[in-house]
């Protein structure tokens, strides 16, 4: 599933035959990797695994925007996976990034401290292209026209430099 339809893009970069219709489809998957890259968000829903080496009282989510955590599991020294009782921790999925919060008294099983975190989280603004905010959406077909006219040379910066300005307000910075 894309966040741009077949018809929508052709009718936006002015094309009405078939012939291209293969490297579209293409340059739409790419455009929006482009949009995700620019803004280090996930615009379709998506279920992924994180792994982290470690837990304090707070892991950080790196997926965003966070819909939910499906699961968190845990290997011990011997490499064997247990799954953590959702009992102990909390999801907030209200900011920028999502968090996990291990409650008050709680603490996370024991763990080997590498890889020892495995995360499921879903992720995305929703499973279509209507539930993606309007600047991201137009950002990817901006990104696909720059692709488009430039087929045979992938200029990233030049791609960056067009969708930066729709992207900035939903650009997540690292610090």
């Amino acid at each position: 599933m894309s966040v741009i339809a077949l018809d929508e893009a052709k009718t936006y970069l002015r094309v009405d035959s078939a012939d291209d219709n293969a490297l579209i489809t293409t340059l739409i998957s790419v455009a929006e990797d482009c949009v995700e890259k620019e803004t280090r968000r996930t615009l379709l829903t998506q279920t992924c695994e994180l792994i982290y080496d470690e837990a304090g009282a707070s892991i950080e989510i790196v997926k965003s925007p966070l819909q939910e955590v499906t699961k968190i599991e845990v290997l011990d020294d011997a490499g064997v996976k247990t799954i953590v009782d959702d009992e102990i921790y909390d999801v907030d999925i209200s900011g920028i990034r999502g968090r996990v919060q291990l409650r008050d008294g709680c603490s996370w099983p024991d763990h080997r401290g590498f890889a020892s975190f495995i995360i499921t989280v879903k992720a995305g603004y929703g499973d279509t292209g209507a539930a993606v905010p309007a600047a991201l959406k137009q950002a990817a077909l901006i990104a696909l026209a720059v692709l488009y006219e430039n087929r045979g040379e992938m200029d990233e910066a030049k791609i960056s430099k067009a969708i930066s300005g729709l992207c900035r307000p939903y650009k997540i910075f690292r610090l």
